[in-house]
């Protein structure tokens, strides 16, 4: 190893040594402190340097490594205050589910620094390590998540403590120039020099108010997660949530970029062993209180909700059914529409009433020309009635209603026959006074959307072509809300579930 004379003494190898180590090169400042131990024997502060450019390493051999470096100049030196101390942050910093005994050796080594020099800077460093405000970042690595809260409490603590934003940001940075040397100042300096730009005050508050922000964040969420058929507002819920993260991320990379500035001109300490760059003396933030954990269980019991209550209302649209409506065609086999309105002419009241309710959904159409009224007394070639609604809990025998009431009518019944399996449709033939027997054929459909009858001049009708007439009148009639589209005056409708699949089990 080439050098100058002066690393050729032991203060020389020292200072080399130290200097590499601040310089984040931990490899090439064990290498010099283990060429100054070979050459000048022990020496508290190269076993010093020697166990902490281990440590800096983060990694459990080099701390195995760093335990033994510290162990061996304790068996020379025992008595030495910075040797002691840096074994002791060792131990105490130390895992202790994975190295329990070296763990347990950290208080120890902590009171008998404090028994050898009372109030002394190593002991002071000790009891803020202790109470889990130390750590050691490493200069060329990330600023551990611990420190992350820590930034954030100096910066919300310096924004509340001063009148305004640009004198908080002169304060810290006069300070931060002070202290060069002080890892927590710099990066305090120039978090807020960041979040004092303009157009950043958003930014400012959500450090100043951060449980506001994470309750109004879990609260939107919660809604968010609401169906959007159980709740309208869900996906603007949702778009909201989203925004409430943005301010979030950014304070976050703006923090990730001052730690990064922070560290590019952070300078080493005035001399050897003077001071330790990544401590300070600011207090350290408060341990979390009762405000901390109301926070925490207040978002828990949103989560919670969050991920049962969707489970609970999924259940409730599941069993709504879709909603659907009727609308006339203006044509149907042919025949145009004679009339929208209630058209009972011909048709028992006692009948109609059976079908046709005071109700909301109900409809009547129908079709026909005029000369068939005339020569027919009034009665239209085909009469279209019912209603829409949900009749998913109506008995199964509803589409009997009709043939029912013709029997306690004057009517006389001549036939009734079903519809193929999967359409739920029941006709009967039927003739009144002088008529032909079989003059009228009326078929009633029963599903859970809809409910209807069609009255249809039998003479001739084939009962097969009466059926699938009565699932074309309900297909082209019912469907649900939105598939319907008007063209040149003419209904199509686009949604016809579930007529369309019965009218194809009729066809087959």
């Amino acid at each position: 190893m080439q050098g100058t004379d002066h690393e050729h003494t032991l203060e020389g190898a020292k200072a080399a040594a130290h200097a590499a180590l601040q310089a984040a090169r931990p490899a090439d400042a064990r290498a010099r402190a283990t060429a100054a131990l070979e050459e000048f024997g022990p020496d508290p502060a190269l076993h010093t340097l020697l166990g902490r450019a281990h440590a800096r390493e983060n990694d459990d051999d080099h701390d195995d490594e760093a335990e033994r470096a510290y162990r061996q100049g304790l068996a020379a030196f025992p008595d030495d205050l910075d040797l002691l101390t840096a074994y002791a942050e060792l131990c105490l910093e130390s895992d202790a589910l994975d190295r329990p005994g070296r763990h347990s050796r950290g208080p120890g080594l902590a009171d008998r620094v404090s028994a050898l020099a009372p109030g002394s800077p190593q002991a002071l460093h000790l009891d803020r390590v202790r109470m889990g405000t130390g750590g050691r970042p490493s200069l060329a690595g990330p600023i551990p998540r611990s420190g992350a809260r820590m930034q954030r409490h100096d910066v919300r603590t310096s924004l509340a403590s001063a009148p305004s934003t640009a004198e908080a940001v002169r304060l810290a940075e006069e300070d931060a120039q002070r202290y060069p040397y002080d890892l927590r100042r710099v990066i305090r300096a120039e978090t807020l020099t960041a979040l004092g730009r303009p157009r950043r005050r958003l930014l400012r508050a959500h450090v100043r108010t951060p449980i506001l922000s994470v309750l109004v964040a879990a609260a939107l969420a919660t809604v968010a997660l609401i169906p959007r058929t159980a709740s309208p507002v869900s996906v603007w819920a949702a778009a909201a949530a989203l925004l409430t993260i943005v301010p979030h991320l950014v304070v976050g990379a703006l923090e990730s970029r001052a730690c990064i500035r922070a560290l590019a001109r952070l300078l080493p300490p005035p001399a050897p062993g003077d001071s330790d760059p990544t401590y300070s003396m600011l207090p350290p933030p408060p341990a979390p209180g009762v405000r901390d954990f109301a926070v925490l269980w207040t978002a828990v019991t949103l989560a919670v909700f969050a991920l049962v209550s969707p489970l609970a209302l999924m259940d409730h649209v599941r069993a709504a059914p879709p909603h659907h409506t009727a609308s006339a065609p203006a044509t149907f086999l042919g025949e145009p529409l004679l009339s929208a309105r209630p058209a009972m002419d011909g048709v028992d009241a006692d009948l109609a009433a059976v079908w046709m309710p005071s109700r909301a959904g109900s409809f009547s159409y129908a079709y026909g020309t005029v000369e068939h009224l005339a020569d027919n007394g009034g009665l239209p070639s085909t009469l279209v009635f019912g209603a829409t609604g949900d009749f998913h809990d109506v008995p199964a025998d509803t589409a009997d209603s009709y043939e029912r009431g013709l029997a306690e009518s004057d009517s006389v019944i001549d036939a009734t026959w079903d519809g193929p399996t999967g359409a739920p449709v029941h006709c009967v033939s039927y003739a009144s006074g002088d008529e032909e027997p079989g003059a009228h054929v009326a078929c009633s459909w029963s599903a859970g959307d809809s409910f209807g009858t069609v009255v249809m001049d039998g003479a001739g009708l084939s009962h097969d072509y009466a059926v699938v007439r009565t699932m074309m009148a309900w297909t082209e009639i019912v469907h649900q809300d939105g598939g319907e589209v008007e063209d040149g005056g003419e209904t199509s409708v686009t949604a016809r579930q579930p007529a369309a699949s019965h009218l194809e089990v009729c066809l087959l």
